[in-house]
């Protein structure tokens, strides 16, 4: 049997992260029994750190010599990591008193981030109390700054990869094949 080629490994990596990750955000216990305050307070530092991890996470991938492959798996184990942090956050909130409708568990706090990302917005899980909306909210821009950024790491691929198939088929200026000038 032949070993699977480098690429194939990097996607398998990626994939075995995101589910180690899963795994992990079902296994953190959920704060239950916070006030508003304090769930703010952990919510907001939440945010912030998570910012600031794909901040660094971007502009090192920025300055590195990495492979637009390897970016967009960057990218993927980042949005993953993004939508189970707000997707536990979701799940700690909805313990509190009208925050959430229908959010009962954290199949429903992941299937609600996952469609609130994708923009579908079925409604049947929502948030209702003011808490809960301006988390929601804050998911929300989080989620445009972050699909914006990756729209632009993947459009950069495609441009780059298309740049290079023009360049293989047509010979760069002063690369003619010789006696081509005499024709």
């Amino acid at each position: 049997m032949r070993a699977p080629r480098p690429a194939a490994r990097s996607a398998i990596g990626t994939v075995l992260i995101v589910a180690a990750a899963t795994a992990v955000y079902y296994a953190i216990p959920v704060p239950t029994g916070l006030s508003e305050s304090a769930w703010a307070a952990m919510f907001f530092a939440g945010s912030a750190a998570l910012g600031a991890l794909i901040l660094v996470a971007g502009a090192r991938l920025l300055r590195a010599r990495e492979t637009e492959s390897v970016r967009i798996r960057s990218l993927v184990v980042l949005l993953s990591v993004t939508m189970l942090f707000f997707s536990w956050a979701d799940k700690s909130v909805a313990a509190l008193p009208g925050q959430f409708d229908d959010l009962h568990t954290r199949t429903d706090a992941l299937y609600f981030n996952v469609s609130t990302l994708a923009t579908v917005g079925f409604g049947d899980v929502h948030p209702a109390g003011q808490l809960a909306r301006a988390a929601v909210t804050l998911q929300i821009v989080f989620n445009l700054v972050f699909l914006g950024a990756a729209v632009s790491v993947i459009s950069g691929y495609f441009r780059t990869r298309a740049s290079r198939l023009r360049s293989s088929h047509h010979p760069a200026d002063g690369d003619e094949e010789p006696g081509a000038r005499a024709r």
